[in-house]
């Protein structure tokens, strides 16, 4: 509801209008945060029937829940990264060295005009045992004092194969605590095309890896997909929510045990339960000045008089800074870039992080020119040929994968290692329908070390 101004009251004397209360702003107060170029700013804008005015801009990221305002800012830690062989050899507590140092994110946020500081999400601060870890923490939009950020961990973590997880989260700032997102309810009022768009690629997914097994477009639209996740942008000036679901599925059909779809809309009745079904003109109006970004967020001030003018002058004095991107532990401690007598180690590794990005992200055919680029930089590294043959995997190239896991054995003698080719390699020959082969694999990645995933596969096959 709108906010009108009182009436001028009129100074006898002078004859003249005089303006009204302080208390009373010219129109309604909203925030407006986005990112732009990796930069969140957050807008003070006063919003009118059919118009805004800017009132005040931070390079920060503020929220509200109408009184109180936060400043929301990355709060990370570092952690040491042991490697899995000198965790086989020596154990984690036998005085093995750090190969690497790691930063894992974190979240805290700072209430404006006292400095209480509230933990969002906390930054692990336990050493990690492992290689090639990537973690990331993005924010994907919010309303009010809700905030929804997502987290990923990738990596190998000395198991039978790469760990891929990720998580949703809704925090709301005014009670300090995770709230659980009304997906299911939101999920049966959406727009038909928004779940049948993502229907149809979970199907398409499911039908390449599950074949006969799998389900039809309708059984994916009624039983086995579920809304876990949401992104709020701007496109062309309009809001856009983008809604991600995902449907179970088995590890050699996706890394993450899930196959994935997405479908878009603008603000929709059925959001209702998220407050993302309406927003005044005037914030509408903000919304196009701003033509396209990758994410938003709003909030409805109610603030009026001395501490309208408080909480102003507290969002003007709020602490600004970038944001650090997602932390990996690719590069050892004290590492020396440089061109070995194999080839450009430091490009092929770049290129080996940008080939697992695209493969989690199931752009598996890019992954693969990733990983050729990598290769031909530097094709003594065990795990780009390793990787690769799992991006194969996953896509269907059975004979490709079995050709450069194989090709990936003898550069790298390791026992977790091999036994981790050895895994997809018993995959391959699952999928291919050969049992035997399958048992071998298995059985070989046992012997070199114990795992639960290993068992199970065997398991599958006897």
């Amino acid at each position: 509801m709108d906010a009108k101004a009182p009436a001028p009251t009129v100074d006898s004397n002078a004859k003249v209008p005089v303006p009204g209360p302080a208390d009373e702003p010219a129109g309604e107060d909203w925030l407006l945060w986005f990112d732009r170029g990796g930069q969140w700013i957050t807008q003070w804008i006063s919003v009118g029937p059919d118009r805004s005015t800017p009132v005040a801009e931070r390079k920060a990221l503020v929220l509200s829940d109408g009184t109180r305002l936060w400043v929301v800012e990355r709060k990370d830690a570092e952690v040491d990264v042991v490697d899995c062989e000198c965790f086989e050899r020596e154990g984690v507590e036998s005085g093995c060295k750090p190969s690497a140092r790691l930063t894992t994110p974190g979240l805290h946020a700072i209430e404006l005009g006292n400095g209480t500081e509230l933990v969002v999400r906390a930054p692990s601060t336990e050493r990690v045992v492992g290689g090639d870890i990537g973690l990331s923490l993005e924010v994907q939009g919010g309303v009010g004092p809700r905030l929804a950020f997502e987290w990923g961990d990738s990596g190998y973590y000395c198991g039978a194969h790469g760990s891929y997880e990720s998580s949703f989260v809704l925090f709301d700032l005014s009670t300090g605590k995770e709230v659980e997102a009304p997906f299911a309810a939101v999920a049966e009022a959406l727009p038909a095309e928004v779940r049948t768009t993502a229907a149809k690629e979970i199907h398409q997914l499911l039908d390449e890896c599950e074949g006969d097994d799998g389900p039809s477009l309708q059984e994916v639209l009624s039983e086995r997909m579920g809304l876990t996740s949401l992104h709020m942008g701007v496109a062309a000036g309009e809001p856009r929510l983008t809604w991600h679901f995902e449907a179970e599925t088995y590890y050699a059909c996706s890394s993450d045990y899930a196959a994935h779809g997405d479908g878009a809309s603008g603000l929709v009745p059925g959001a209702a339960p998220l407050s993302l079904h309406v927003l005044p003109e005037g914030v509408v109006h903000a919304l196009v000045t701003l033509r396209d970004v990758p994410t938003v967020g709003w909030a409805r001030l109610s603030l009026f008089g001395a501490a309208r003018q408080a909480a102003l002058e507290a969002f003007e004095q709020a602490p600004e800074g970038p944001w650090p991107s997602g932390s990996s532990s690719e590069r050892p401690i004290a590492a020396v870039t440089a061109v070995t007598a194999a080839g450009d180690e430091a490009g092929a590794k770049a290129k080996l992080e940008e080939g697992r990005r695209l493969t989690r992200a199931k752009d598996y055919a890019a992954a693969i020119a990733a990983y050729d680029a990598a290769i031909a930089l530097d094709a003594s590294l065990a795990r780009v040929w390793s990787e690769r043959g799992y991006a194969k995997l996953l896509m269907g190239d059975l004979a490709g994968a079995q050709a450069d896991l194989e090709a990936a054995l003898p550069l790298d003698d390791g026992a977790a290692f091999r036994a981790a080719v050895h895994y997809n390699l018993g995959l391959v020959a699952e999928k291919r329908g050969d049992a035997r082969g399958a048992r071998t694999a298995f059985e070989t990645s046992l012997g070199l070390r114990d795992n639960e995933a290993v068992r199970k596969a065997l398991a599958r096959v006897k």
